[in-house]
């Protein structure tokens, strides 16, 4: 493995750190300090990213797209975080969900969703498998008839019924494709007897019940959607019925390498402001970076940051080079980015005393984002114990 940056990932990181600098910063904390949810989105911002290419990087040339490998997506990611962690995980989604666009499609497929997702810049992808009853379920997942997703999808000639509710859906209600995952065979149950499809967001029967009003990560819309005989046509489903273990078990549906790379920009973020405070808050006649006790905090969230971005670019780039791909390095990625956002931030707001407590200091906005990572796309607890049954072979339950 070789890290060292070419001239194109020099470029793309530059990029996108002036864009987070001078577009996504300045506007942060006024969008995220809004009273409703639904206008907590900066769409002249992310428009102003898309025509600079960041939303499109996943989708191959050919297409028009940025034809971006896993790592450069991670290290773009990063400095996207680095500005605001809302706008790089509303970016950061569609990048996801582009390759299954693009490759897990028929020709006929592709010539019809690729074309509008370039040319519109408030074309924007989401997955849908969350729901009121299913959450870590699907992701460890829990195989009994009955568990798992329980959105129906009905045959009906050419289409399909979908019913049912999909809950937390990042991107809900600002994508214009969702990736919806739905139950085709009710006798099976976790991700077995799941198919996908592409569902348009103006489909008949399908609508949004509620924006989620969230703690952090404000930036970045999540919703509640509905589906009530939203009619899908059989022409918009993703491979065979009851394929979707197929799909997620592809090197494309595993291909996370990438996920912690956000989180790891808002906790770069948050290091940054931590340092520039030990340098000019003077206690005890000296800056505060000359004391022991916060010299050693310092030295601490470095040290959690670099060996994070180390296990982020390793795991991103066995997604595109590795001979085998190894999942369990995404799983780790997750858990151990997120986490070391968590605590450098907690530390960051240590470092600032009383003031980091303050909205005023833009740490506490950092720690409120970071904490969604603990919990998002999978309870940290739930990729060790996938990760476990990798390496035992037990099955964990």
């Amino acid at each position: 493995m070789d890290f060292k940056l070419t001239d194109e990932q020099r470029a793309l990181q530059m990029l996108a750190r002036e864009y987070a600098e001078k577009s996504v910063r300045p506007i942060a904390a006024e969008y995220d300090r809004r009273q409703e949810a639904s206008d907590c989105v900066p769409w002249e911002v992310l428009e102003e990213g898309s025509k600079l290419g960041l939303r499109t990087l996943a989708i191959s040339e050919k297409w028009g797209g940025g034809g971006a490998d896993m790592l450069t997506l991670s290290i773009v990611g990063e400095e996207l975080g680095a500005g605001d962690l809302g706008v790089a995980a509303t970016f950061d989604q569609t990048w996801k969900f582009s390759p299954i666009v693009e490759h897990w499609t028929n020709d006929e497929q592709r010539e019809r969703f690729i074309p509008p997702m370039i040319e519109d810049h408030r074309f924007l992808l989401a997955t849908c498998i969350t729901e009121p009853g299913a959450g870590t379920d699907h992701v460890l997942p829990y195989a009994a008839p009955g568990a798992g997703v329980q959105m129906r999808a009905e045959r009906s000639g050419n289409s399909y019924k979908l019913n049912g509710t999909k809950q937390f859906i990042s991107n809900g209600g600002t994508a214009k494709l969702y990736i919806v995952y739905a139950r085709t065979d009710k006798t099976q149950g976790g991700i077995k007897g799941i198919t996908p499809f592409l569902v348009p967001h103006d489909t008949p029967g399908l609508s949004v019940g509620r924006v989620h009003d969230k703690m952090g990560r404000r930036l970045l819309s999540n919703a509640t959607l509905v589906f009530e005989d939203a009619e899908v046509p059989a022409a918009n489903r993703l491979g065979e019925e009851n394929g979707a273990e197929t799909l997620r078990n592809s090197r494309i549906g595993r291909g996370r390498g990438g996920y912690g790379a956000t989180v790891l920009g808002a906790g770069r973020a948050a290091f940054e402001e931590a340092v520039k405070y030990s340098q000019e808050r003077i206690q005890g006649g000296k800056p505060i970076g000359q004391h022991q006790a916060v010299a050693q905090m310092i030295g601490e969230m470095y040290t959690r940051l670099e060996v994070a971005r180390s296990a982020l670019w390793r795991a991103s780039w066995s997604v595109d080079y590795a001979e085998e791909y190894d999942p369990k390095f995404a799983w780790l990625t997750k858990v151990f980015c997120s986490e070391a956002a968590y605590e450098v931030c907690r530390l960051a707001l240590e470092v600032h005393g009383g003031m980091g407590y303050m909205r005023e200091c833009p740490v506490e906005k950092y720690l409120r984002d970071v904490i969604s990572f603990l919990h998002g796309a999978g309870n940290n607890h739930i990729f060790r114990i996938k990760m476990s049954s990798h390496i035992t072979g037990l099955p964990v339950s």
